[in-house]
């Protein structure tokens, strides 16, 4: 087995790479306060590693423990404050810095004659306290819309449930306790720390550089992987050729188009293939539908989901184009990697004959009828009709 020193050194370089490529993606796309916390928990899971390793090296050392409790204290917290400003709520600092600082504290108040867990009461309490907020907070915030949410708000729950654990020994049976040196031990904890950092920087990296593309593409006027409009010029033009329809008397119509699977395609490929997928069924949609008659983008930012406006469509007419592009997705295979995957999508079919020319009434029943022809086995259109 790897004496403490060993996995000191083998944590502060794994932990080093993470959070200096995180740093370096951060750097590519500029700062903003989610990356900025973000950095400050991986540089601190690096500086616990460095304090407790130079702690190690000479009793006289023993004030670096506390630099050490601090830090890891900031590691969960950090974190914990990134997920809040992302999700849009203001970060708490100061509840950051006061766990921190009473960490840090409780070591010195014990004194180098208390041993190296002086006061270990607080570092325990505090990280367990950040995993566990940040675990809730990536759980129920809008992270649980991205794939890398629950993932991120697992690991961070996995870490309260340790650091939990290990408290709960500390106080009940103290630090000298087969349990405490021996399943909760340091060896345990420094692998615990090494899967947090791995797993939370690679969720962290992820979602951040999807969040930037979302808002790259929300503020152009049309996404260039698919050259559907996007939400900023989408909407304002579909109000626009409603209007123009409703003046003239023309018939319209908005179908809802769910590519099926994007999930799976993304677990069992990678995130091109679903991208490709989406790809694919606009491109479908664009070779079926009049350029002088018709309007397609997507309103927000879910990759399975796009919606096109056909103006001059009755309803018959545009089911029956929603059931010729659901034939023509299922027909023109993707091709994966030497594999052909054969596409599915669901539609939904709204027209002015239902509910007027309001644009937003149109698009949520067609959205509604898209959905509900999933929920029942996918594959179809869901119309009037």
């Amino acid at each position: 087995m790897l004496d403490a020193t060993t996995l000191y050194v083998v944590s502060i370089v794994v932990v080093s790479i993470v959070a200096t490529a995180f740093v370096i993606e951060v750097a590519s796309r500029g700062r903003s306060p989610v990356d900025l916390l973000w950095t400050l928990a991986l540089s601190s899971a690096v500086t616990t590693a460095l304090f407790y390793l130079a702690a190690s090296a000479s009793e006289t050392l023993w004030w670096f423990v506390a630099l050490g409790n601090g830090s890891s204290v900031v590691t969960t917290m950090a974190m914990w404050n990134g997920i809040r400003a992302d999700d849009g709520r203001r970060p708490l600092l100061g509840v950051t810095v006061g766990a921190a600082a009473v960490a840090g504290l409780a070591t010195v108040l014990a004194g180098p004659d208390a041993g190296e867990w002086g006061g270990g009461w607080a570092v325990l309490l505090g990280t367990a306290a950040g995993g566990l907020l940040g675990g809730a907070a990536a759980l129920r915030g809008r992270r649980m819309g991205h794939r890398l949410g629950p993932v991120l708000g697992g690991v961070l729950l996995l870490v309260a449930v340790y650091y939990g654990a290990r408290l709960a020994v500390y106080l009940t049976q103290g630090t000298e306790s087969p349990t405490f040196t021996g399943p909760l031990g340091t060896t345990t904890t420094l692998l615990v720390l090494i899967v947090l950092i791995v797993t939370a920087g690679y969720c962290m990296a992820i979602i951040r550089t999807d969040e930037v593309h979302a808002h790259e593409t929300r503020t152009s006027a049309f996404d260039p992987r698919t050259g559907l409009r996007t939400p900023t010029s989408f909407v304002p033009r579909a109000r626009e050729a409603a209007q123009d329809a409703q003046r003239a008397g023309d018939p319209l119509a908005v179908v809802v188009v769910v590519i099926e699977g994007r999930d799976d395609l993304t677990t069992a490929f990678d995130r091109t293939v679903a991208d490709a997928a989406l790809v694919a069924a606009v491109d479908s949609a664009r070779v079926l539908a009049p350029p002088s008659a018709s309007l397609a983008g997507r309103v927000d930012d879910a990759g399975d989901v796009f919606e096109v406006l056909l103006r001059g469509f009755t309803g018959v007419e545009a089911h029956a184009w929603a059931e010729s592009l659901r034939r023509r997705v299922i027909a023109v295979p993707l091709q994966v990697e030497g594999a052909r995957l054969r596409l599915r999508v669901s539609l939904g079919v709204a027209t002015d004959a239902e509910t007027g020319y309001e644009l937003g009434d149109l698009r949520e029943l067609a959205a509604r009828r898209a959905h509900q022809a999933v929920a029942e086995g996918g594959n179809r259109v869901l119309s009037w009709l």
